[in-house]
């Protein structure tokens, strides 16, 4: 049987911000309760201070609060933030277009992630959803040229270049162009499944839409949801709880088209079972998300390894540089499948040289180095892993 992780800190709303869902989320009186009580704990002046999380779901607060009719001098704030997000994101949708464009010239496969494509596919409406930057999935085989494309277009990689070992061990790199617009070129869906064919099954029932009149895929609904509640499910700096929204909007516009025997074959499949389970339960028991029970009960019953409820603690709780290195042991051991523990420590070091791109005989003073600029860099902790 598997265990939960207890609802607090990690990835889950606090109490403000879970009443906050609600009046973002529901309808009629429940959801104006919610919003009576949130209201309470407020300053109406001091709302640009409201924590990022929080100020993220101003826009679908003020969409819900006028389509209920709801009457109060901060609805003219709210509105505000909604216009500046419009704005914002038909900015970030022309960049994108513009990019996907260029890898569709250069005969690059390209699918549109995360917040870009829920805006198309669940909000129906560029107001509702802050974006800070963008996602885009390309095939494996082409990240190299999407790399190459990318360096030609003006995009700079964040941090470090990524070269060919690097891509092999990783999924993902940002990159930022003179305008600052920020954008994370993806080779795998999710971190935590990096070997070469992990995601070709995603390509196969991919959608095939219109990204401002330029062709290009997303993910399935019901892989949509997979990619939310998994993704949800791991620490940020900036509070990731917008995950619940993501999902209740997909659930409310699609949840005739989820399948629900292919989302329990991929999670099972790519051993990602809790953090499937813990988030399906969190939506069915606090917003009363229509998810079968019978699929809460099949993933309840899947049996889930040490090394892997080791992973998730990891992934759901602040990183320290020990549990960073841990989080980094458990991909290697994903990599290297089912080979014995002597293999795999074998090969660890050459992971990290992938990873880290410095030479073997620098691990352990590298490793050090990361270990003492822990606290004195946030941002690079993403990076990191």
């Amino acid at each position: 049987m598997n265990s939960i992780i207890k609802r607090q800190g990690c990835f889950w709303p606090m109490l403000d911000q879970e009443l906050l869902l609600k009046a973002s989320l529901l309808r009629n009186g429940t959801a104006a309760g919610a919003w009576n009580e949130w209201r309470s704990h407020i300053d109406i002046d001091d709302i640009d201070n409201l924590d990022p999380g929080s100020y993220r779901l101003l826009p679908l607060l003020y969409r819900n609060l006028n389509s209920l009719g709801i009457k109060d001098p901060i609805l003219m704030k709210l509105k505000g933030v909604y216009r500046l997000t419009w704005y914002k994101n038909q900015m970030l949708f022309h960049t994108i277009a513009g990019l996907l464009r260029s890898f569709n010239d250069a005969g690059i496969e390209s699918m549109v992630l995360k917040g870009a494509a829920l805006t198309l596919l669940c909000y129906g409406d560029y107001g509702l959803r802050p974006m800070n930057d963008f996602d885009v999935l390309v095939r494996n085989e082409q990240a190299v040229p999407a790399i190459r494309l990318l360096r030609k277009l003006g995009w700079s990689p964040m941090d470090f270049e990524p070269d060919e070992r690097y891509i092999s061990v990783s999924y993902s790199h940002g990159f930022e162009d003179d305008a600052g617009h920020q954008f994370d070129l993806h080779w795998h869906l999710f971190s935590q499944c990096r070997d070469a064919h992990a995601d070709d099954d995603f390509w196969e029932k991919a959608v095939l839409t219109g990204f401002h009149d330029v062709p290009a895929h997303v993910l399935c609904l019901t892989d949509q949801l997979l990619h939310i509640c998994v993704h949800g499910a791991h620490w940020n700096i900036t509070p990731p709880f917008r995950w619940v929204a993501d999902a209740i909007m997909l659930l409310n516009n699609g949840r005739n088209a989820i399948d629900w025997r292919r989302l329990i074959a991929q999670a099972e499949k790519r051993r990602l079972v809790l953090p499937l389970q813990d988030t399906l339960n969190y939506l069915r028991e606090t917003f009363n998300a229509p998810i079968p029970p019978e699929v809460l009960k099949r993933l309840q019953d899947i049996h889930v390894p040490g090394i892997e409820r080791m992973e998730y603690r990891i992934a759901v709780n602040p990183p320290t540089p020990w549990t960073a290195m841990l989080y980094l042991w458990c991909q290697h051991c994903r990599l290297t499948g089912n080979a014995g523990l002597p293999y795999k420590i074998a090969g660890f070091p050459a992971f990290l040289h992938k990873i880290w791109g410095v030479p073997l005989w620098k691990l352990p003073f590298h490793g050090l180095m990361k270990t003492f600029s822990w606290n004195k860099n946030p941002v690079s902790r993403k990076h990191s892993q």
